[in-house]
């Protein structure tokens, strides 16, 4: 009876103990932020290197899901490209967001950005590890704010 106690109880130990491997964590990161526009600068490297992506714009007020021409994904290059280090910020936003724009890239990385309103932004993927990127982009030029975009593609007549 007392091997048979021993026994089980080693076969217990081994069992947490292989459970429990650290080789390749997927989503425990115990590092921080690099900085505070880490998900953007990922987003322009992949669009620097001319992946290919789709943009869809969620309106949360109708929860309705609006694809966007391709021929309007240049906003996404022009926006980033305008973003200095001024634009960000490491406060938290507590608004409820009126849009969301999902931003799809071939490789099946998926970016979130929740469009607060004229001036303020985040970002983030859907599968992150650190804090979303907030940005401020009150002072960037008229036709790259993302909040009048998405009022521009909410509003636009559908077409088929």
């Amino acid at each position: 009876m007392k091997k048979l106690h021993y026994i089980f109880i080693v076969l217990f130990l081994f069992s947490t103990i292989s459970g429990c491997s650290l080789q390749d964590p997927k989503y425990i990161n115990l590092s921080v932020k690099p900085n505070n526009h880490y998900y953007i600068d990922e987003i322009r490297n992949k669009i620097l290197n001319n992946e290919k992506f789709t943009l869809y714009v969620f309106d949360t007020n109708l929860y309705k899901e609006i694809d966007v021409p391709s021929d309007e994904n240049i906003i996404m290059e022009d926006f980033i490209s305008s973003l200095t280090s001024d634009n960000y910020s490491d406060e938290a936003a507590d608004k409820k967001e009126p849009y969301r724009i999902k931003l799809i890239f071939d490789d099946k990385k998926q970016y979130l950005m929740k469009v607060f309103d004229d001036c303020l932004i985040s970002v983030s993927p859907w599968d992150g590890n650190f804090k979303e990127d907030i940005v401020s982009i009150k002072n960037l030029p008229l036709r790259y704010n993302l909040f009048d975009f998405c009022n521009h593609i909410a509003n636009e007549p559908l077409t088929k």
